[in-house]
């Protein structure tokens, strides 16, 4: 605390200062509840983002090939027995 707001506070008696500390607390409090909302949407954000990046990221893995035609291949490559 800046000086002369702790000279002050050191006046009051017991339960005043008990007020002031409760007005600080409700301060601190009031404060976190505006600030963590943004905290947590920028959050929300920075993870859809990372997830879109993987997303679409195997999505040309496949171009040209026919799926049925590569199963059977699959198939007839394999030896049984």
């Amino acid at each position: 605390m800046p000086r002369p707001v702790a000279e002050i506070y050191d006046t009051l008696t017991l339960t005043a200062q008990q007020e002031v500390y409760d007005f600080m607390m409700y301060l601190l409090q009031k404060q976190q509840n505006v600030t963590e909302p943004l905290q947590t949407e920028s959050r929300k954000q920075r993870r859809m983002a990372a997830l879109s990046e993987f997303a679409g990221s195997m999505k040309d893995t496949w171009n040209g090939v026919d799926a049925m035609e590569y199963q059977s291949k699959l198939r007839e490559e394999r030896t049984i027995g």
